[in-house]
């Protein structure tokens, strides 16, 4: 079996799934499945809006499926629910619990994944040996984050050129900008909107796969 950093570090797809682009939880699995068909590497799940026993439910059946599809599956924010439903790790951003009481929590053996702006922001986080990989961004301009400007290619380049640990890039990729991303060095990219929000789920991702691939 791969140890988790090489796991980590064969990760070109990351989808999120955000329950606010679904108008109940039965689309929201519905959607879950045709993800878990479509050549992803890691599933996360962000919950901002769901009462504690329908994110619990709902995270459950999800970890359920990812594990059929051997998928390792993340929870964003919540190491408790992680811990409860079997998922692979957990996500966390400014103002969630620190990275030592997740792992403290989770075990050795979770995924640990933290949000940051910059190099800087690693190392003011602290715990940076309870973290496995680190997700920056926006890298484009998102109406999910309308609030920040968009980390500059030369802020990305210096993250993937310091930081040890994998670095998965986010915020408005889609197939039209990633190769702006991957010719700074990234390795994995990640989505909200992109292919989760159209009806050809499958072929969307599909579609990135390959122009990430023929890039390398």
């Amino acid at each position: 079996m791969k140890s988790k950093k090489r796991r980590l570090k064969g990760w070109k797809i990351y989808a999120i799934v955000d329950e606010t682009f679904f108008p109940d939880t039965r689309t929201l699995l519905r959607k879950f499945r045709v993800l878990i068909e479509s050549p992803v590497d890691v599933i996360q799940l962000r919950c901002k809006k769901l009462f504690d026993e329908s994110f619990f439910q709902t995270a459950g059946e999800m970890a359920r499926l990812a594990k059929t599809k051997g998928i390792p599956f993340i929870i964003n924010d919540r190491p408790d629910i992680a811990l409860m439903v079997g998922a692979s790790g957990v996500h966390l951003g400014k103002g969630d619990v620190s990275p030592r009481a997740a792992r403290n929590l989770l075990g050795p053996g979770a995924v640990i994944g933290r949000t940051i702006r910059n190099v800087t922001d690693l190392k003011k986080s602290g715990d940076i040996d309870d973290i496995d990989y680190v997700a920056i961004g926006p890298v484009f301009e998102t109406p999910l984050k309308p609030s920040l400007r968009r980390v500059s290619p030369r802020i990305l380049r210096e993250a993937v050129e310091k930081i040890k640990i994998p670095v998965v890039a986010i915020g408005g990729i889609n197939d039209t900008n990633v190769h702006e991303v991957i010719r700074q060095g990234i390795r994995t990219v990640a989505f909200v909107r992109y292919a989760l929000t159209y009806k050809n789920t499958k072929v969307k991702i599909e579609k990135l796969r390959k122009i990430i691939r023929n890039l390398r």
